[in-house]
């Protein structure tokens, strides 16, 4: 889909969806009261990103049927959030991948500058939504780890 304007919308829909998940993740870690430190620290990272996965699919069926196939927009979507988030887990025991979400970050918002003036295929769009997502969750998960510090 090409837009004659960047849809700003688009850039701030996804990224709060990501900081509400990292929000409802820190809240509902302690919850559960792992005893184990390891588990006890990654639980709130893993619970916000449970929690991006859920609400990704519940708005990605609000996404308009002009802006190309739902159906492979949604794929694009599923793989923004899931399968690009997979590296942030090995690097809990690589440490070249736990700096994994700079990269993400960085790689979306230079993705962002050109996303909407090209005619890209829904899959590419839909994936550019779950990434900024995860982009929001990872912002929101470092503030929260630092609120709650």
């Amino acid at each position: 889909m090409k837009w004659e304007n960047p849809p700003l919308r688009l850039f701030a829909i996804p990224p709060m969806v990501g900081l509400l998940s990292a929000a409802i993740g820190f809240k509902i870690a302690p919850i559960f009261g792992f005893e184990e430190k390891f588990l006890a620290d990654i639980a709130p990272l893993l619970f916000s990103w449970i929690t991006l996965i859920i609400l990704s699919s519940i708005l990605m069926f609000t996404i308009p049927i002009e802006w190309g196939d739902p159906k492979e927009m949604r794929y694009g979507v599923m793989a923004g959030v899931i399968v690009v988030f997979l590296p942030q887990i090995c690097g809990l025991g690589l440490l070249l991948c736990a700096l994994w979400f700079i990269a993400v970050t960085l790689g979306w918002v230079f993705v962002s500058t050109y996303q909407w003036k090209y005619d890209v295929q829904p899959f590419r769009t839909g994936l550019w939504l779950g990434v900024g997502g995860l982009v929001g969750m990872f912002m929101g998960s470092w503030a929260m780890s630092i609120i709650l510090s």
